[in-house]
C-alpha cells in the first residue's frame, strides 16, 4: 500500500461493525468524505442485515441511496470465513466419489448444529429482540446450508469475478427452493433462568433454542429433510454439518424411518461430519465385522483432524475466519460475502415464522442449563443424528 501511494494511488476499506439502524448514516458520510478518488473504495458490513424482509430491504435501500454500488458491498458473515465452510465445495469437487453419493438417492437427512455452553449472559436485552432464530439459523446455518445443498459450479478459479456470482447464484437457487418456514416445523426452547437476566422482560417468550426442519425442492434433493438446530446454554460447544446415508432398506420414495426394521436389526447408520468447532475434523462413520468370529456389524470412525494432521503449517495455515474474509475483501474476493438477493431470499424463508411467532406469542419449551435441549428437541437430534 505504502507503494501504491508513492505511485499516486490510495485504497480504502471501512468497515462498519455498528448498529443497523446506523448503516445509513454512516455510509452517507463515508462516501461525502472519506472516499478516495485515485484507488478503489470499499464497505464491509457486519450483520444483521435488518430483522426481517422490510428492514433489509430498508437497510439495503439506504446503502444505495449513499451511493454505494453492490460490487463495492461486503456483507460479512464471519461463519463464511471458517476452515470447514471454507472447505465444502473444494471437498465435494476435488473427492470425485462423494459426487455420486451427494444427492436424496443415498442421503437420507442433513442436519446442521451449533451449540453454545454458555447463555446470554451479559447481552440478553440484545439477544431478546432477535432471538436464536435471527441470530443464528437465518444466517450462518443457512449459508452453510446452501454450501452443502448448492450444484457445484465448474471450478473455484476467478472467485475476483464471474466465479463469484457463479457461487452465489448456486446459492440463491438453494434458498429460491426452499418453502418459507412454518410453526409446525420448529421445536423452540428457552433455558431455565433466561428470564433472570434483568435486561429480558420476565414474559419473554423468546426462544433461546430451535430445531427448524425444512426441504430443497430441487432433483437432487428431493424428499431430504434438511435440519438446523441453534441453542444456547446447552450440553456443549460444538458446530457440524452431519449428512447421514440411507440405509439398504430404505428409498427415496419411502424415506420414513418407522416404516423399517428397528435400528437393532439393521446395520449402524454411514454418516460424513464436517465439525467447524471446538475442533475441526472430517469424519466418515461405515459398518465393519467385529473382530473374532463373530459377524455383527460395528460402527468405525475415520477422522482427519485438523490440528494434528496439518501442524506443520501452524496457526498460519488455519487463519481466524475475520482475518481470512477481510483479506479476501482486500483482494477483491466476493464468493466469500452475502449478495444482496441473497439476503432477501433468506428473509423470505424465515420472515412469516418470525412474524407468526410474535403476533401468537408462542411459548418455548423450558430446559435445562446444561442439557441438550427441550426434550421435543432432543427427539429431533436423536432421530437426525
Amino acid at each position: 500500500s505504502g507503494a501504491l501511494a508513492r505511485e499516486g494511488y490510495v485504497n480504502r476499506m471501512f468497515y462498519l461493525a455498528i448498529p443497523p439502524e446506523r448503516f445509513g448514516g454512516a455510509a452517507r458520510c463515508l462516501r461525502g468524505n472519506c472516499m478516495s478518488s485515485v484507488g478503489w473504495n470499499r464497505l464491509v458490513v457486519e450483520k444483521p442485515f435488518g430483522t426481517d424482509t422490510a428492514t433489509c430491504a430498508v437497510l439495503e435501500g439506504e446503502l444505495r441511496d449513499a451511493g454505494w454500488m453492490e460490487r463495492d458491498i461486503y456483507r460479512i458473515d464471519h461463519y463464511l470465513g471458517k476452515e470447514m465452510v471454507q472447505n465444502i465445495l473444494p471437498f465435494r469437487i476435488h473427492n470425485p466419489f462423494f459426487q455420486y453419493l451427494w444427492n436424496g438417492q443415498a442421503i437420507e437427512s442433513v442436519t446442521i448444529t451449533c451449540k453454545e455452553n454458555f447463555g446470554t449472559d451479559g447481552r440478553g436485552g440484545y439477544f431478546d429482540s432477535s432471538g436464536i432464530i435471527r441470530d443464528i439459523i437465518q444466517n450462518h446455518l443457512l449459508q452453510m446450508l446452501c454450501f452443502v445443498a448448492m450444484e457445484l459450479p465448474g471450478s473455484l478459479s476467478d472467485p475476483h469475478g464471474k466465479g463469484s456470482d457463479i457461487i452465489r447464484d448456486a446459492k440463491v437457487n438453494v434458498l429460491k427452493a426452499i418453502q418459507p418456514v412454518r410453526v409446525q416445523d420448529c421445536v423452540l426452547g428457552q433455558y431455565v433462568g433466561y428470564t433472570d437476566d434483568p435486561t429480558v422482560p420476565d414474559d419473554s417468550v423468546t426462544p433461546t433454542y430451535a430445531a427448524v426442519t425444512m426441504n430443497v425442492d430441487t432433483p437432487r434433493w428431493a424428499g431430504v429433510p434438511f435440519t438446523l438446530i441453534a441453542g444456547k446454554a446447552l450440553e456443549e460447544r460444538s458446530a457440524e454439518i452431519r449428512l447421514r446415508f440411507r440405509s439398504p432398506d430404505a428409498s427415496p420414495a419411502d424415506p420414513s424411518p418407522s416404516k423399517r426394521r428397528p435400528r437393532a436389526g439393521r446395520p449402524p447408520p454411514n454418516e460424513l461430519v464436517l465439525r467447524l468447532q471446538p475442533t475441526e475434523s472430517i469424519s466418515l462413520t461405515t459398518s465393519v465385522k467385529s473382530p473374532g468370529f463373530g459377524e455383527v456389524a460395528v460402527p468405525a470412525t475415520m477422522r482427519l483432524d485438523y490440528e494434528t494432521a496439518f501442524e506443520e503449517g501452524g496457526v498460519a495455515a488455519r487463519p481466524d475466519a475475520y482475518a481470512r474474509l477481510l483479506l479476501g475483501a482486500l483482494r477483491a474476493r466476493r464468493d466469500g460475502f452475502v449478495r444482496s438477493d441473497e439476503l432477501m431470499w433468506a428473509w423470505r424463508i424465515f420472515t412469516p415464522l418470525l412474524q407468526e411467532l410474535e403476533r401468537t406469542k408462542v411459548r418455548p419449551l423450558r430446559y435445562e442449563r446444561g442439557s441438550k435441549g427441550p426434550l421435543e428437541g432432543g427427539a429431533v437430534i436423536r432421530s437426525e443424528l
